[in-house]
Protein backbone atom coordinates (compact mmCIF):
# COMPACT_ATOMS: atom_id res chain seq x y z
CA UNK A 1 0.00 0.00 0.00
CA UNK A 2 1.56 3.50 -0.69
CA UNK A 3 1.46 5.22 2.44
CA UNK A 4 -2.27 5.34 2.95
CA UNK A 5 -3.99 5.08 -0.25
CA UNK A 6 -5.60 2.27 -1.86
CA UNK A 7 -4.60 3.81 -5.51
CA UNK A 8 -2.22 1.29 -7.23
CA UNK A 9 0.75 3.17 -9.10
CA UNK A 10 0.02 1.35 -12.25
CA UNK A 11 -3.78 2.92 -12.05
CA UNK A 12 -2.34 6.35 -10.72
CA UNK A 13 -1.35 7.66 -14.68
CA UNK A 14 -4.79 8.20 -15.62
CA UNK A 15 -5.80 10.08 -12.69
CA UNK A 16 -5.26 13.83 -14.40
CA UNK A 17 -8.15 16.13 -16.05
CA UNK A 18 -7.71 15.86 -19.60
CA UNK A 19 -7.21 19.76 -19.70
CA UNK A 20 -3.80 18.53 -17.77
CA UNK A 21 -2.90 15.99 -21.41
CA UNK A 22 -4.08 18.67 -23.52
CA UNK A 23 -2.31 21.22 -21.92
CA UNK A 24 0.92 18.86 -21.70
CA UNK A 25 0.52 18.16 -25.50
CA UNK A 26 0.85 22.26 -26.58
CA UNK A 27 3.80 22.72 -24.50
CA UNK A 28 5.60 19.53 -25.87
CA UNK A 29 4.31 20.84 -29.45
CA UNK A 30 5.47 24.28 -29.27
CA UNK A 31 8.64 23.67 -27.50
CA UNK A 32 7.58 24.86 -23.83
CA UNK A 33 9.69 21.72 -22.05
CA UNK A 34 11.99 24.47 -19.93
CA UNK A 35 11.33 23.65 -15.94
CA UNK A 36 9.01 25.25 -14.34
CA UNK A 37 7.98 25.04 -10.17
CA UNK A 38 4.28 24.43 -9.40
CA UNK A 39 3.28 25.11 -5.33
CA UNK A 40 0.57 23.67 -3.84
CA UNK A 41 -0.88 25.68 -1.13
CA UNK A 42 -3.91 26.53 0.77
CA UNK A 43 -4.96 30.51 0.32
CA UNK A 44 -7.41 30.62 3.84
CA UNK A 45 -9.12 28.53 5.88
CA UNK A 46 -12.48 28.98 7.26
CA UNK A 47 -12.33 31.62 10.32
CA UNK A 48 -12.88 28.49 12.93
CA UNK A 49 -10.27 26.77 11.64
CA UNK A 50 -6.47 28.05 12.93
CA UNK A 51 -4.47 25.13 11.28
CA UNK A 52 -3.63 22.41 8.64
CA UNK A 53 -1.69 19.13 9.55
CA UNK A 54 0.29 18.04 6.44
CA UNK A 55 -0.08 14.57 5.11
CA UNK A 56 0.11 12.97 1.67
CA UNK A 57 3.80 13.66 0.80
CA UNK A 58 4.60 9.75 1.09
CA UNK A 59 1.90 8.74 -0.89
CA UNK A 60 2.55 11.41 -3.94
CA UNK A 61 6.49 10.73 -3.93
CA UNK A 62 5.54 6.85 -4.01
CA UNK A 63 2.89 7.21 -6.68
CA UNK A 64 5.15 9.47 -9.17
CA UNK A 65 8.05 7.36 -8.68
CA UNK A 66 6.43 4.49 -10.17
CA UNK A 67 4.35 7.08 -12.70
CA UNK A 68 4.10 4.88 -15.89
CA UNK A 69 1.13 4.72 -18.55
CA UNK A 70 0.48 1.42 -19.71
CA UNK A 71 -0.99 0.29 -23.06
CA UNK A 72 -4.15 -0.27 -22.37
CA UNK A 73 -4.04 3.54 -20.71
CA UNK A 74 -2.69 4.88 -24.07
CA UNK A 75 -5.28 2.55 -26.14
CA UNK A 76 -7.75 4.61 -23.78
CA UNK A 77 -6.31 8.06 -24.48
CA UNK A 78 -5.33 7.26 -28.36
CA UNK A 79 -9.65 6.22 -29.27
CA UNK A 80 -10.88 9.94 -27.64
CA UNK A 81 -9.24 11.27 -31.19
CA UNK A 82 -7.88 14.09 -29.04
CA UNK A 83 -4.30 13.50 -28.55
CA UNK A 84 -1.93 13.68 -31.27
CA UNK A 85 0.47 10.21 -31.88
CA UNK A 86 3.61 12.10 -31.59
CA UNK A 87 2.19 12.75 -28.17
CA UNK A 88 1.18 9.62 -26.94
CA UNK A 89 4.25 8.40 -27.85
CA UNK A 90 6.01 10.54 -25.38
CA UNK A 91 3.20 9.40 -22.89
CA UNK A 92 4.67 5.34 -23.38
CA UNK A 93 8.26 7.03 -22.28
CA UNK A 94 6.74 9.31 -19.39
CA UNK A 95 8.98 9.31 -16.37
CA UNK A 96 8.41 11.90 -14.00
CA UNK A 97 11.93 13.40 -13.67
CA UNK A 98 10.95 16.40 -11.51
CA UNK A 99 11.83 17.34 -7.41
CA UNK A 100 8.88 17.17 -4.95
CA UNK A 101 9.21 19.30 -1.92
CA UNK A 102 7.56 19.69 0.52
CA UNK A 103 6.30 20.16 4.66
CA UNK A 104 7.01 16.60 6.76
CA UNK A 105 3.82 14.52 6.83
CA UNK A 106 2.61 15.87 10.54
CA UNK A 107 4.10 19.27 10.00
CA UNK A 108 1.67 22.11 11.21
CA UNK A 109 1.28 24.94 8.29
CA UNK A 110 -0.79 27.87 7.51
CA UNK A 111 -2.00 29.57 4.76
CA UNK A 112 -0.45 30.83 2.40
CA UNK A 113 2.68 28.59 2.90
CA UNK A 114 3.53 26.27 0.46
CA UNK A 115 2.69 22.51 1.49
CA UNK A 116 4.37 21.00 -1.49
CA UNK A 117 6.47 22.41 -4.30
CA UNK A 118 6.97 20.49 -7.92
CA UNK A 119 9.80 21.51 -10.04
CA UNK A 120 9.59 19.54 -13.69
CA UNK A 121 10.20 20.02 -16.95
CA UNK A 122 6.97 22.26 -17.17
CA UNK A 123 4.81 19.01 -19.54
CA UNK A 124 5.58 16.49 -16.71
CA UNK A 125 4.69 19.14 -13.86
CA UNK A 126 1.28 19.76 -15.78
CA UNK A 127 0.51 15.91 -16.14
CA UNK A 128 0.83 15.59 -12.49
CA UNK A 129 -1.53 18.34 -10.75
CA UNK A 130 -4.24 16.49 -10.30
CA UNK A 131 -2.39 13.72 -8.43
CA UNK A 132 -0.43 15.46 -6.63
CA UNK A 133 -3.63 17.89 -5.18
CA UNK A 134 -5.98 15.05 -5.25
CA UNK A 135 -4.12 13.25 -2.65
CA UNK A 136 -2.27 16.09 -0.96
CA UNK A 137 -5.81 17.72 -0.55
CA UNK A 138 -7.46 14.49 1.15
CA UNK A 139 -5.01 13.15 3.41
CA UNK A 140 -4.17 16.85 4.91
CA UNK A 141 -8.36 17.43 5.43
CA UNK A 142 -8.29 14.20 7.22
CA UNK A 143 -5.16 14.20 9.62
CA UNK A 144 -5.99 18.10 10.08
CA UNK A 145 -9.48 16.71 11.37
CA UNK A 146 -8.02 14.39 13.12
CA UNK A 147 -5.37 16.60 15.24
CA UNK A 148 -8.84 18.95 15.82
CA UNK A 149 -10.17 15.42 17.29
CA UNK A 150 -7.61 14.71 19.61
CA UNK A 151 -6.78 18.06 21.04
CA UNK A 152 -10.55 18.26 22.07
CA UNK A 153 -10.33 14.71 23.61
CA UNK A 154 -7.88 16.07 26.21
CA UNK A 155 -5.62 13.13 26.55
CA UNK A 156 -8.71 10.82 26.50
CA UNK A 157 -8.87 7.23 23.83
CA UNK A 158 -10.20 8.05 20.57
CA UNK A 159 -11.82 5.32 18.84
CA UNK A 160 -11.81 5.72 14.76
CA UNK A 161 -15.26 4.41 13.04
CA UNK A 162 -14.86 6.61 10.17
CA UNK A 163 -14.71 3.98 7.49
CA UNK A 164 -18.60 3.99 7.50
CA UNK A 165 -19.17 7.03 6.37
CA UNK A 166 -16.15 7.84 4.30
CA UNK A 167 -16.38 8.82 0.26
CA UNK A 168 -14.85 5.37 -0.83
CA UNK A 169 -12.76 2.49 0.65
CA UNK A 170 -9.56 5.06 -0.08
CA UNK A 171 -10.88 8.00 2.13
CA UNK A 172 -11.40 5.55 4.55
CA UNK A 173 -7.65 3.98 4.32
CA UNK A 174 -6.53 7.22 4.72
CA UNK A 175 -8.95 8.87 7.53
CA UNK A 176 -7.62 5.78 9.83
CA UNK A 177 -4.21 6.39 8.74
CA UNK A 178 -4.31 10.06 9.72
Amino acid sequence: MNGGSLLAPEDAALLVDLYELTMAQAYQRYGMESVATFDLFVRRLPRWRKFLMVAGAGTVVELLEKLRFSGDQLAYLESTGLLAREFLDSLERFRFTGDVDGLPEGTIAHPPEPIVRITAPLPEAQLVETLVMNQIHLQTMLASKAARVLLAARGRRVVDFGLRRMHGADAGVAGARA
